[in-house]
């Protein structure tokens, strides 16, 4: 199966083309290191790799509350290793635990046969229909979310 675009959302048309197949029953997520990515060592800024992370794992999520969705409630990021412009990243999410309203999900990415960067993390199902909007919250003004 080749790969498909799946950058919807604003935010990610601003860091990149996110990509995904499915292969052997298991979803793998791909992007490619661009020059926009780099920080000032010329390596794959640490917030473009988490920011790959939390799309990768989100969408795992959401996969596993049956295309519903979920919102990152913590993640835990560990770098291993860098990367450079043109480098392809490879990942593939592991959802370790679903309950009603949390998925709990793990993730590696891999470069050739490099471990760039980890991270486990959970998620929220988003319950849709109790959802504010801010112009309503500050309208109601009762001091918290």
């Amino acid at each position: 199966m080749s790969w498909k675009s799946i950058s919807n959302s604003q935010y990610s048309k601003l860091l990149g083309s996110l990509e995904t197949k499915r292969e052997n029953d298991k979803d793998y997520y791909r992007m490619i290191v661009l020059e926009s990515h780099l920080n000032s060592g010329n390596f794959a800024h640490g917030g473009f790799l988490m920011s790959f992370l939390d799309n990768v794992m989100g969408n795992a999520a959401f996969k596993s509350f049956d295309n519903n969705p979920c919102v990152t409630i913590s993640m835990t990021t560990h770098f291993t290793q860098s990367a450079s412009a043109g480098d392809e990243l490879i990942a593939q999410p592991i959802i370790e635990k679903r309950t009603k309203t949390l998925s709990f999900v793990k993730c590696e990415v891999f470069s050739k046969d490099n471990l760039i960067v980890s991270g486990s993390g959970i998620w929220k199902s988003a319950n849709w229909k109790n959802v504010q909007l801010v112009k309503d919250k500050m309208l109601k003004d009762d001091g918290g979310w």
